[in-house]
C-alpha cells in the first residue's frame, strides 16, 4: 500500500522492505537520490539522459551530483538504480577487511524547492515528514539500491547525488584507504517494470557436489517453454556476498563464470517438491577440488507487461564447496530412486552406470517385497474404507521408496584427514558389528569400519566379489589395490528422521511402522542417533531456492551457505508444506510486480562454506 507524504509532491514513496535480521552498518557511505526543482546546484552538476548508464569513480568520502531534466523523462515511472562495482585497492588487498553487506547508505528524495540531496539534509523519515518536508531515506544493500519515481507533468527534474564511503573512523589511522570506489548509475523510464530486478531470495538449490562437479536446480516453473535461465558459477571471493545484488558485480562474475557451454549440462527434471513440477537443472563439471564457489541464477527475459522490453532478473546466490577426495560420486536421475540427487560412496575406478546398476538391483528387491505387502490392503476401495483422507497407498509406496533409497544409498562427503580405515573382518561367530551410538543426532557420521556402515560390500574384503570387473590379470585384487579402490573411510550425512516419519504418516496402520523419537535434537532412549540426523531452524533468507512459501515450519535440511544437516530427499519440504497455506507453491513466478515506489532488497546473514 502506498503512503503519500503530507505535503503535495510529484512522486510516490513506500518504505523499503526490511529483513527480520539485524543489518550491519558502516558509517556514512551514501547513495543519495533526490527530487528537486531545476535550481542550479552549488557544486558541479552533470546532466543525465534517459536511458543511460554512467560509471562513477570516487575517492573515499568523495561525491558526485547529477541532474535529470523532466524533459528527458516524458514517460514515468522513472527507474534509478545504483550498483557498487568495486572497492578501493587497499581494502581489496586487506585480508582482514570484509565489506559489510549493508552500508550505512542514505537515500534522499526531495520535492522541496532549493533542497538538493546532501548529508546536511539528513534526518529521520518521521522527522522530515513531521516538518512537512518532502524527504525520504533508504539504504544500499548487497551492493544495490533502486528507486522508482512517478513524476507529474511539469516536474522540475531529478537530482542524483552519490557519496562514496568514508572509512577513516573505522580503520587503523596508520592504514589509510588508497584507491577509489566505483559505482554504476542506471536511469530509464517508460516501462511498467524496471529493466533490472534483484529478487531478494535464492533461486538455485545446491543438490550436491563431488570432486569436480556440482548439480544445481531451480524451483518449479510452469509453461511449455523453459525460462531463459543462466547459471553463473564463480570462485567465492571476499565480495561475493557483499556485492551479490550489484548489477555490475554480477556482470563481472558472469565474465569469470566456470559454468561454460562446454562443461555445463542443462536439462529439465521432475525431481523435487512439489512432485510433478518441471525444473531446470545444471550439472557443472571441471571444477577445482576442495574449492569454494558462488552460484547465481540469472534470467534474461521480457517484462511481464508484455511490452517486449528486456528485463534481467537476478536471484541471491548460493555457496558451496567441492569435495577433496574421490570417495564420493555425484549421481542423479535414477529410475528406482527418483529423489536421489547427491554423492554416494563409490569405488575409485568404477564407472557411474555400474555403480547405479548395483544400487538399482539392491533397492528393487526391497521395493518389490514392500509393494507386494501393500497389495494385501484394498487401496482406493471406498467400499472397504480408506485408511486416510489425505494419503493413498501410492503415497505410502513413494514414502517407503525414498526411505529405502536413503538407507541404501548413503549421502557421502569427505572424511576428516585423520580418519583411518578399519578393514578387519568379522570374527568367527560374530553376526553384527559394533556401532558407536552418539549422544545426540549428528550432521555427519564417520564411516571407518565397512561392517558398521550402510555399504559393507564396498569394503576392501568384499570389493573384488561385489565388483569383479574392477580387477583383471594385470590389475589384481591385492591388498594395496583393494585399499586404493575402496571408498572407505568416508563421512556420511545421515538421512533425516523426517524420511522415517513420512512413512509412518502416509502408510496404513497395519504395517506397524515406527520411528525413533526426537526430543530437542537428542534421541529419547533409543539408538536413532546412529542412523539418522535431524533438520534445524533455517531463516527464510538463508534457504535454498524452491522453498515452501508461507510455511510456519522453519526446519530445513540444508541452507544456501553450503551447510547440509541431514539427507532429506526433499522430506523437509514435504513436512514444511503441511504447515503452509493450501495455495502455496515453490514455483519461480515469471510475473514481476510493478515497482512504482522506493524499493530496496532485504538483507541476510553471511556464512561462507568451509
Amino acid at each position: 500500500m502506498l503512503s503519500r507524504i503530507r505535503r503535495p509532491t510529484n512522486y510516490r514513496r513506500r518504505p523499503p522492505r526490511l529483513s527480520g535480521f539485524p543489518l550491519i552498518s558502516l558509517l556514512t557511505s551514501l547513495v543519495l537520490l533526490g527530487l528537486s526543482s531545476t535550481q542550479a546546484a552549488a557544486q558541479s552538476v552533470t546532466t543525465l539522459t534517459d536511458p543511460s548508464t554512467t560509471t562513477i569513480t570516487l575517492d573515499p568520502a568523495g561525491s558526485a551530483t547529477y541532474f535529470l531534466p523532466s524533459s528527458s523523462s516524458p514517460n514515468p515511472p522513472i527507474y534509478i538504480s545504483l550498483s557498487l562495482c568495486s572497492i578501493p585497492s587497499s581494502l581489496a588487498q586487506n585480508t582482514s577487511f570484509l565489506l559489510p553487506p549493508v552500508l550505512d547508505t542514505l537515500l534522499y528524495v526531495s520535492s522541496t524547492p532549493n533542497i538538493q540531496p546532501h548529508p546536511s539534509n539528513a534526518s529521520t523519515p518521521d522527522d522530515v515528514f513531521n516538518r512537512g518536508e518532502s524527504l525520504a531515506t533508504s539504504k544500499l544493500e548487497y551492493g544495490y539500491a533502486n528507486v522508482t519515481l512517478e513524476v507529474n507533468e511539469g516536474g522540475g527534474g531529478i537530482y542524483v547525488a552519490v557519496f562514496a564511503p568514508d572509512l577513516s573512523r573505522v580503520l587503523d589511522p596508520d592504514s589509510p584507504v588508497n584507491g577509489q570506489w566505483q559505482f554504476e548509475l542506471d536511469v530509464s523510464s517508460g516501462t511498467a517494470d524496471p529493466p533490472y530486478v534483484a529478487r531478494g531470495r535464492a533461486g538455485l538449490r545446491t543438490e550436491d557436489t563431488d570432486l569436480s562437479s556440482v548439480l544445481l536446480s531451480t524451483a518449479k516453473w510452469t509453461g511449455n517453454q523453459a525460462p531463459s535461465y543462466q547459471a553463473i558459477v564463480a570462485p567465492t571471493n571476499s565480495l561475493s556476498l557483499a556485492l551479490s545484488r550489484s548489477k555490475c558485480f554480477v556482470r563481472s562474475m558472469a565474465g569469470q563464470s566456470v559454468a561454460t557451454a562446454s562443461n555445463t549440462n542443462t536439462s529439465t527434471t521432475t525431481r523435487g517438491w512439489p512432485a510433478g513440477g518441471t525444473r531446470t537443472q545444471f550439472l557443472v563439471d571441471g571444477l577445482d577440488r576442495g574449492a569454494n564457489y558462488t552460484a547465481w541464477l540469472v534470467e534474461n527475459g521480457t517484462m511481464a507487461d508484455g511490452g517486449g522490453a528486456n528485463q534481467t532478473r537476478v536471484w541471491d546466490p548460493v555457496f558451496f564447496a567441492t569435495k577433496s577426495t574421490d570417495s564420493c560420486r555425484l549421481v542423479y536421475d535414477i529410475d528406482v530412486c527418483p529423489s536421489v540427487a547427491y554423492s554416494v560412496p563409490a569405488p575409485a575406478s568404477l564407472d557411474t552406470p555400474s555403480l547405479i546398476s548395483f544400487f538399482n538391483s539392491s533397492i528393487s528387491a526391497f521395493l518389490a517385497n514392500f509393494t507386494r505387502t501393500m497389495t494385501t490392503f484394498p487401496c482406493g476401495s471406498d467400499e472397504m474404507g480408506r485408511y486416510s483422507v489425505v494419503s493413498t497407498c501410492q503415497d505410502c509406496i513413494n514414502a517407503y521408496r525414498d526411505y529405502i533409497c536413503a538407507m541404501t544409498m548413503p549421502r557421502c562427503t569427505d572424511a576428516p584427514s585423520n580418519a583411518t580405515l578399519n578393514d578387519t573382518t568379522l570374527a568367527a561367530g560374530d553376526s553384527l558389528p559394533s556401532y558407536a551410538i552418539p549422544a545426540q543426532y549428528e550432521t555427519s557420521l564417520i564411516r571407518t569400519d565397512p561392517f558398521a556402515s550402510r555399504t559393507p560390500l564396498f569394503g576392501p574384503s568384499n570389493l573384488s566379489t561385489t565388483f569383479p570387473t574392477l580387477f583383471n590379470s594385470t590389475y589384481r585384487p591385492t591388498r594395496s589395490n583393494l585399499l586404493a579402490q575402496s571408498p572407505f573411510p568416508y563421512t556420511e550425512t545421515p538421512p533425516c528422521l523426517d524420511i522415517c516419519y513420512l512413512v509412518e504418516a502416509r502408510c496404513p496402520p497395519f504395517l506397524g511402522w515406527t520411528c525413533p523419537k526426537n526430543s530437542d535434537g537428542s534421541p529419547s532412549g533409543g539408538t536413532g542417533s546412529a542412523a539418522y540426523g535431524v533438520t534445524v531452524d533455517v531463516p527464510s533468507s538463508q534457504r535454498l531456492g524452491g522453498d515452501v512459501k508461507g510455511s510456519d515450519l522453519h526446519k530445513r535440511a540444508a541452507d544456501r551457505w553450503g551447510n547440509v544437516y541431514c539427507n532429506a530427499l526433499y522430506s523437509d519440504l514435504a513436512m514444511a508444506a503441511q504447515f503452509a497455506p493450501p495455495s502455496s507453491t515453490a514455483s519461480l513466478s515469471m510475473s514481476i510486480p510493478r515497482i512504482a515506489l522506493v524499493s530496496l532488497v532485504v538483507a541476510v546473514a553471511f556464512m561462507l562454506c568451509s
